[in-house]
């Protein structure tokens, strides 16, 4: 049981680092495939957003049931980790506003609207904090190893607390 749920996240985690931009994206030759690559950029970024509002979203959701961010907690475990895979691209594009409105968007929709437009900004710039202090190498080794995810979740823990505490 114990491998199987270690394979399991193993396998969520290598999903969820999954790279959409170099899946969409290509060099061009023409304006039109120009638009398209652009268009489709933005769809990959939007999904990033959605991914991260939906982890955010199951996070709030336990966190409401416990009354507070319980890092041992396997379900937070992994929804922490989806949380920080989705949201390593907000700290390499701090300064792309295109970037921000399209994760901005992604994570109202992937939240279900737990994430409001008017939040939208502060959570996005909250998130971009929290991934200032998280150490994206150890992030995507952590997806193969369940230790270094709970200790990811424990360190990320006050952050993503105060984050929550946000849609009270």
């Amino acid at each position: 049981m114990k491998k199987s749920f270690i394979l399991a996240m193993a396998v969520v985690m290598t999903l969820c680092s999954f790279d959409f931009k170099s899946l969409f994206g290509s060099k061009s030759s023409s304006s039109a495939t120009t638009t398209t690559t652009t268009t489709t950029t933005t769809v990959a970024e939007n999904s990033e957003g959605r991914a991260a509002g939906s982890a955010l979203r199951a996070l709030y959701a336990q966190y409401k049931a416990d009354g507070k961010y319980d890092y041992t907690n396997l379900s937070n475990i992994m929804n922490t980790m989806s949380l920080l895979q989705n949201c390593k691209n907000l700290k390499t594009n701090a300064k792309d506003s295109d970037y921000w409105k399209s994760f901005a968007t992604g994570l109202v929709l992937g939240s279900e609207n737990l994430v409001t437009e008017q939040l939208s900004s502060t959570v996005t710039n909250s998130l971009s904090a929290l991934m200032e202090n998280v150490d994206t190498e150890k992030l995507e080794s952590a997806s193969n190893n369940a230790v270094a995810a709970a200790a990811t979740a424990k360190s990320t823990a006050s952050s993503i607390s105060n984050l929550l505490s946000l849609f009270q």
